[in-house]
């Protein structure tokens, strides 16, 4: 591949120290001068690029940049940042680049030149025209070796062909030769991904679902937050505001009196004078107490509060606090400063919190909020940028003529939103297609807008610690949004062990940290593998599958819909796969579809088990009708599902007929031709018969119910005689076939 603008005709690039990184035309609305990083600064803060509201800092900070090859890389940093992508790159298609990154990728691009400057000073390396091809083979040979996943080495080798390709702006001593997963013999750039196939080890690109003890119960504090504690903290916060407001910044004449008068009252009837007890004080108060076991000093008294009560300067109680409290042996300060609001809301039928002290409201307003983003997220699918800049009104409420209820949120997407000639815009665009969401998605950004005063619905604003940047958006970045989401764990962990909830307690997830990324892949995780279950507080899952497809109908981009197939292959894959494996541990198959059944793990087993599943081997699995298996063990039973024939499918028979591609269990029919079962299914039905038989043994149930128990257990029963009398055996051969 050779380079097709010749280096004479353009300048190279050598910027002088005082140089901004950028342009000021190119930066966010608001941002100032003094927001352009300059050439020589040891940190470049690229965050002004980014024009989304919920943009992060992204600095490159040189000083981890080997010192050796740091001018160079700053060059080609600078170079990388103002000029188009070279020719090379965007002349092939498969490369996938555009002729203006965004601000994230070059980021990343040039915090990965960090990782090889290190690697190269290793080998004593000194300059980037000292790089050499066995040198860059040798680099990637060893990050193959260390067990990455295929895609992030991908990712780095792409970075320094991006730093080969700006060459001919570049001064002679920063020029590094063609690497050799360029070579026209392995394909040409974009084909690099082929030439490492050797490299990969192991590993899957996915985000990871979050795990359901986890879930589950981070679910259920966020939705009772929003429903149920949600008019308490508002109301808390509307109070506070209240006494902010109503102590004025200068003194006004009788304010002095108006105290006196206030600690007058409270030495006649006992009443304690209200104490601030912030959060940093209640932990040195705490650790006082565990250190010396002796009872921790009073606290001190909250003269802002106490102004706000009164209507007078903050300085006036500042000014007789002290004197006033000294001179009386009858005052004392309180634990506190509770407002004076109702609390409403409730837990096994009491109030889930006795007051709500004026120190806390900010706190409970944050968790709040990260309450409401939990239920939005997670129960709509939305992208996390898309998320944190959604702004009052965005959601709708259709009422259809025939009773149904459509909620919609329409917001601005950023992923895939380019101008004409690709590039992509940092401003987004307005989403032509609007989520429909259910209910609680739609209490909760009401929520919001009562608890926020401007337009963006997770403002950065309202926090104990904000502060503006000209550079940075107004909205909650993701990095913040993991940190609220951590402390509103550990809230509610207290809230559960204070009610003796501990079985509703939040565990730590076992693969890291809860991300706003993570729960777009759970919630496709769960539609998939709980078609008929529940979300906590008898939300159906089944529902939000049916609102998300309703949302997305007739888009053909890529979406929630390519997630939720590619939860369905991976679903199938699992239910075959163990379906194989037990099988060939001999187990018995009955009713109508047990050939295909046999059938289908056969051809999975010799198609794909041991292998590594790419995303065409995904496609392929969700195509073949053959494979299409779906245990379902609520039901005792596993559905090879075909939709010319399957009863629960209401266009069988038709021509749609394949317009339902997976079954609906609700509508499950017993005579259906699709429907096998295992000598699995029929222990589950033996457990649940046990069950019954210890309830109806109890002899306190109604005769109603007892009734209906014994009606279930005689279908149970029949269920597992007719499996046994019919069952094909499994054996080793039948799943190699």
């Amino acid at each position: 591949m050779t380079h097709l603008v010749l280096e004479h005709i353009n300048p190279l690039v050598n910027p002088a120290p005082d140089t901004p990184v950028f342009t000021l035309d190119r930066a966010r609305p608001g941002a100032t001068d003094a927001d352009i990083p300059r050439f020589a600064d040891p940190i470049w803060n690229l965050a002004a690029l980014a024009h989304g509201e919920a943009t992060t800092t992204l600095s490159i900070v040189w000083e981890n940049f080997a010192v050796p090859l740091r001018p160079g890389l700053m060059r080609a940093g600078w170079a990388l940042l103002n000029l188009p992508t070279p020719q090379p790159l965007m002349a092939d298609s498969r490369a996938a680049t555009r002729e203006r990154p965004a601000v994230t990728t070059l980021t990343r691009v040039i915090r990965t030149w960090s990782y090889f400057a290190r690697w190269l000073a290793s080998r004593s390396v000194r300059s980037l025209d000292e790089i050499t091809r066995d040198l860059m083979t040798e680099y990637a040979t060893e990050r193959g070796g260390l067990g990455t996943c295929r895609m992030v080495i991908v990712h780095e080798l792409f970075s320094i062909t991006r730093l080969w390709a700006f060459a001919p702006f570049l001064l002679p001593e920063d020029r590094i030769p063609v690497p050799p997963w360029e070579d026209a013999e392995v394909g040409g750039t974009g084909a690099y991904a082929d030439g490492l196939r050797q490299w990969q080890r192991s590993g899957e690109n996915a985000t990871a679902p979050i795990h359901p003890s986890v879930m589950s119960p981070l679910l259920v504090w966020a939705l009772r937050t929003v429903t149920d504690f949600a008019p308490d903290i508002l109301s808390a916060r509307v109070e506070m505001l209240r006494l902010l407001d109503n102590a004025p910044i200068r003194a006004e004449p009788g304010g002095r009196d108006k105290v006196r008068a206030y600690f007058r009252r409270l030495e006649e009837t006992g009443e304690p004078v209200p104490g601030f007890n912030s959060p940093r004080i209640k932990t040195l108060r705490q650790t006082h107490q565990r250190r010396t076991g002796s009872p921790p000093p009073p606290l001190p008294s909250h003269n802002q509060y106490i102004a706000g009560l009164l209507g007078v300067s903050v300085g006036q109680v500042n000014g007789l606090v002290s004197s006033c409290v000294r001179d009386s042996d009858r005052l004392a300060t309180g634990d506190g400063a509770p407002l004076a609001t109702e609390i409403t809301g409730c837990l096994d039928g009491r109030s889930w919190r006795g007051v709500i002290d004026f120190e806390e409201v900010q706190d409970l307003a944050e968790h709040l909020m990260t309450a409401a983003l939990i239920v939005i997220a997670y129960l709509s699918g939305i992208r996390p940028q898309e998320v944190l800049q959604l702004q009052r009104g965005c959601c709708t409420t259709e009422h259809r003529s025939d009773g149904t209820v459509r909620h919609r949120i329409t917001g601005h997407h950023f992923k895939t939103v380019t101008d004409s000639r690709g590039n992509h815009l940092p401003q987004g665009a307005l989403r032509t297609h609007p989520w429909t969401v259910i209910a609680p998605v739609q209490q909760a950004v009401t929520v919001l807008e009562a608890l926020t005063d401007g337009q963006l619905l997770f403002p950065r604003s309202l926090s104990k610690c904000h502060k503006p940047r000209t550079y940075l958006g107004s909205a909650l970045t993701p990095a913040l949004a993991i940190a609220r989401i951590r402390r509103f764990s550990a809230w509610s962990n207290e809230l559960a062990r204070h009610h003796g909830r501990d079985h509703e307690a939040i565990p730590d997830d076992p693969e890291g940290a809860v991300t706003l990324r993570r729960f777009r892949r759970t919630i496709a995780w769960f539609i998939v593998r709980r078609p008929s279950g529940r979300i906590a507080l008898g939300i159906q899952y089944g529902h939000l599958s049916a609102s998300l497809a309703d949302g997305y109908g007739g888009r053909s981009t890529t979406d929630m819909l390519q997630l939720l197939d590619l939860e369905q292959a991976l679903a199938t894959a699992e239910t075959l796969a163990a379906a194989a494996e037990r099988l060939a541990a001999g187990e018995g198959v009955s009713g109508p579809a047990a050939s295909r059944y046999l059938t289908a793990a056969s051809k999975f087993q010799t198609t794909y088990a041991g292998g590594f599943l790419s995303k065409r081997q995904h496609k392929a699995l969700v195509a073949n009708p053959h494979l299409q298996v779906f245990d379902h063990p609520e039901s005792f039973l596993t559905c090879n599902y075909d939709p010319h024939t399957a009863l629960c499918n209401p266009a069988r028979g038709k021509a749609d007929a394949t317009s339902q591609r997976t079954p609906s269990h609700s509508r499950c029919h017993r005579a259906c031709p699709n429907i096998s079962r295992t000598d699995t299914h029929t222990k589950l039905a033996a457990k649940e018969i046990e069950k019954i038989n210890t309830d109806i043994s109890e002899g306190l149930l109604p005769q109603p119910l007892r009734q209906r128990l014994e009606q279930r257990r005689k279908a149970l029963t029949a269920l597992i005689e007719d499996h046994q009398s019919s069952r094909i055996a499994g054996t080793p051969e039948s799943t190699h076939a």
